[in-house]
């Protein structure tokens, strides 16, 4: 066996995980995330906290069961299965925010060798602000994506569709009915979804794409429809 530290020397490591805290915003019509301390080495001779979260915010992944009745849930799937061959697709450069299947067919021979496909859209979150224009997959592009034999999408937007829900502040971007197709061109085909990457640009840079080794590694809890994920990414040394 090749020597370990030779092995994991020959990767830049990058972690896409959004950071979290008790401030953090959450999608507009989700309740807000928790972190309490209540349990003080001071005190209790131990720290420990207690954290509330949805299972759809921040960095998480989307499994079938999110939107299909009886799909699998998280638990679901094995450990090998979050370990992915993966390119990045640099599309950071679009004017418009609806990444279509003409934008993708550049990438047609990479997106073939590859089991997972992270879209980089150089969305810039802001922990404490929730942004609601975003670049994000249309209908076409998801559907473009299905056909191949991957089993991930990422994206480093909130949602990999557009805000498709109303609130005083921004009315919908696309409609609830796009959001769901969207989703379900992949979800039906079992191509698992993770959204909310961070600082995917840091792997980047100015490159057309990028390949590596992608591990988004979830919380092992039944039933659940997805959930938080700590997503790191391996790109070869040059």
């Amino acid at each position: 066996m090749q020597n370990l530290d030779e092995i994991l020397n020959s990767f830049d490591y990058f972690d896409f995980t959004m950071p979290l805290s008790h401030d953090v915003v959450s999608w507009p019509t989700h309740p807000a995330i928790r972190v309490n301390k209540f349990r003080s080495v001071d005190r209790d001779l131990y720290d420990a906290h207690e954290i509330y979260m949805t299972s759809q915010d921040y960095t998480h992944f989307d499994t079938p069961s999110h939107m299909i009745k009886g799909g699998k849930s998280i638990d679901k799937y094995e450990a090998r299965r979050f370990i992915l061959k993966t390119v990045i697709l640099n599309l950071s450069y679009k004017k418009d925010m609806e990444i279509r299947e003409e934008d993708l067919r550049q990438f047609e021979e990479v997106i073939r060798k590859s089991e997972a496909v992270v879209l980089y859209t150089n969305f810039r979150k802001e922990p404490k602000e929730f942004k609601y224009d975003w670049t994000y997959l249309g209908v076409s592009g998801a559907k473009y994506l299905s056909q191949f034999n991957l089993k991930l999408v990422a994206i480093d937007s909130p949602s990999i569709a557009g805000w498709s829900g109303d609130v005083p502040a921004h009315p919908h971007i696309i409609t609830v009915k796009e959001a769901i197709d969207v989703h379900l061109h992949l979800l039906e085909k079992d191509i698992l979804i993770v959204e909310g990457l961070y600082n995917v640009s840091e792997a980047v840079r100015d490159e057309k794409y990028v390949e590596g080794i992608l591990i988004a590694l979830p919380l092992n809890i039944i039933g659940l429809d997805g959930g938080p994920c700590r997503v790191i990414f391996l790109k070869p040394k040059k």
